[in-house]
């Protein structure tokens, strides 16, 4: 159809004009012009005469209609030209519009991620883990495998990691890669879900499969502390053996006592008194075990091939009577003369032995000299009695500590005033020394960790003297000698007997050991001096002599080595530091 308004050719159907919008009539009107364009040359020259028909007498009817349909027929109805173009741009767009949904589609919709998986695009986790569910169910499990862990790459943190962690040990365990997909169970309930029940289960199952059944148990028995599922502990009670059993009962008994340890079962028993690992670090049950004085705490398990049950633990506590004390028959106090004093037993254990001292020192069954009925002899002084008693279990009493005030004179201690004849430690001098002495046989410069500073040695035959540099200068700290001539402290010299050097000094009269060892005296002012048997020869050993006192700096030191009972060398020395007190 022609537009009349703008002479635009549209579909014959339209109304409106697609290209002005003006409402084009109905069809069949046509113009005046188009119809006399297309009308044939008629001789007009009768034009404007009436003529009528000769039959009727009227003018004839102009038939018109037919002429005119045919006319409009073919001004309406002829052959258009396609705007290709157009045709082309519109084509194109909607290509475009199809081609953009598509992508979004692809893009923005789970399944369109799956095809684009499918196709081997880059897609999300969700869609290779679909896909990798896909390749498993039709039994692709080598590609299901690389699909998950692609996916696990792609996003290795995410809500639902277990459950996606369960797809890939499931991968695995299909492969028959056992030791992956235990890796994969294991990390789920250590690091993802420590309550994952599943794979805690599935874990345990696969153990089972491969006849770990040890593993296996420990597995069920860590899953049940986890979660709290009381199936897991159940399942292990169906596989392992029942807890070893006790003959007695924890707690405090009085005097040793006997325990023996059984499987109800008739399984091994291996127990453990300390850390060991059980069962493999553990010593097998064979017998009853005695238990002494002390806190005991055993540890046991039943073993059944490589099923082990879980742990008996148990814990006794031992105690053995310990004596009463000793008494003495002479009460503390100040006596005029010396006195002797006993030890009374008030235990009703009359098979008690008695150790002593008066020397100031503790008493010990191995230190002391042993009480033998014998009255103690009390000499002048203050004087501390100590004692203490031994049963047969070994258990010692609490000490006696009593003390005595006798009158009376008696020798001084050891002080820092007793030196050798002519000689003094820390005064005298390396030019005074050799004037005394005679010159050495030889010197060299020394390192002696009893003294700081600069050190030298003098060697003589009979021994030697040393000096280091205080703040006079080189002064003497140390002097040895085995020659007799040399008069030591308070006249001793080499080859007086013990007891002629011991009676020279202060001496509380306490009688040796069983060893030989003998305890002269201790004094928190003074110091100590004592008598070590250095072999089992009570003939052999060191008599010592140390002051703590004032007037030394650091601790003085004398000594006399002892054999076959005679002094056979002197020495005497000061050390920078102080020497613990013998207790």
């Amino acid at each position: 159809m022609i537009c009349k308004f703008c002479q635009h050719e549209s579909n014959p159907a339209s109304r409106i004009c697609p290209f002005c919008g003006q409402y084009m009539g109905v069809e069949g009107e046509i113009s005046a012009d188009a119809i006399m364009e297309d009308a044939p040359s008629i001789d007009l020259s009768w034009a404007g005469r009436t003529t009528k028909s000769a039959r009727t007498g009227k003018k004839p009817r102009r038939k018109r209609g037919k002429r005119r349909s045919r006319l409009a027929k073919k001004n309406t109805y002829q052959k258009r030209m396609v705007n290709w173009a157009k045709v082309a741009v519109s084509a194109a767009a909607l290509l475009m519009v199809l081609a953009a949904g598509a992508l979004m589609y692809m893009r923005l919709t789970p399944t369109g991620q799956l095809m684009m998986a499918r196709m081997g695009r880059d897609a999300n986790a969700d869609a290779y883990w679909a896909l990798g569910t896909e390749y498993l169910d039709q039994g692709y499990v080598g590609r299901a495998i690389e699909t998950y862990q692609k996916a696990l790459e792609q996003e290795p943190e995410r809500p639902d990691l277990a459950d996606k962690l369960l797809l890939l040990a499931e991968g695995y365990q299909a492969a028959s890669r056992y030791g992956d997909a235990e890796a994969v169970y294991k990390r789920i309930y250590t690091e993802v879900d420590k309550k994952n029940v599943t794979a805690f289960r599935q874990h345990i199952d696969l153990l089972l499969y491969q006849e770990k059944i040890y593993p296996a148990t420990d597995l069920m028995q860590a899953a049940f502390e986890a979660t709290n599922d009381e199936s897991f502990s159940n399942q292990r009670s169906q596989l392992v053996p029942l807890p070893p059993v006790a003959s007695l009962a924890s707690g405090r008994y009085m005097f040793s006592r006997t325990v023996e340890f059984s499987s109800p079962q008739g399984y091994e028993v291996v127990y453990a008194t300390g850390d060991e690992e059980l069962p493999e670090a553990g010593t097998p049950y064979t017998g009853p075990i005695t238990m002494e004085e002390g806190t005991h705490t055993f540890r046991a398990v039943a073993v059944s091939s490589a099923l082990v049950s879980n742990e008996m633990s148990i814990g006794y506590t031992i105690t053995l009577p310990s004596p009463l004390a000793p008494r003495t028959n002479m009460a503390s106090g100040t006596y005029e003369r010396p006195i002797r004093v006993s030890l009374r037993n008030i235990d009703e254990d009359k098979n008690l032995r008695y150790f002593y001292t008066i020397d100031g020192t503790r008493p010990t069954p191995k230190t002391a000299p042993e009480y033998t009925g014998e009255p103690i002899l009390i000499s002048a002084g203050k004087t501390i009695l100590r004692a203490v008693a031994l049963n047969k279990y070994d258990k010692i009493s609490n000490e006696l500590n009593i003390e005595y005030d006798v009158k009376g004179a008696f020798k001084r201690y050891f002080r820092v005033e007793d030196q050798f004849a002519g000689l003094e430690i820390h005064k005298t001098t390396p030019e005074q020394f050799a004037a005394k002495m005679g010159p050495p046989e030889s010197q060299e410069d020394i390192v002696d960790e009893d003294v700081t500073g600069k050190a030298i040695k003098l060697v003589y035959p009979w021994g030697e003297a040393r000096f280091f540099t205080g703040e006079k200068g080189m002064i003497l700290y140390y002097f040895t000698t085995d020659q007799s001539s040399h008069g030591g402290p308070r006249k001793t010299a080499v080859g007086q007997s013990l007891d002629e050097i011991i009676a020279k000094f202060r001496t509380m009269g306490q009688l040796p050991n069983a060893r030989g060892d003998r305890g002269l005296y201790y004094n928190m002012s003074e110091g100590y001096a004592h008598y070590r048997v250095a072999s089992d020869d009570p003939d052999t050993g060191t008599l010592s002599y140390v002051y703590v006192g004032q007037g030394i700096s650091g601790s003085l030191i004398l000594e006399y080595q002892i054999k076959a009972g005679r002094a056979q060398r002197i020495t005497l020395r000061n050390v920078s530091r102080q020497l613990s007190l013998i207790q």
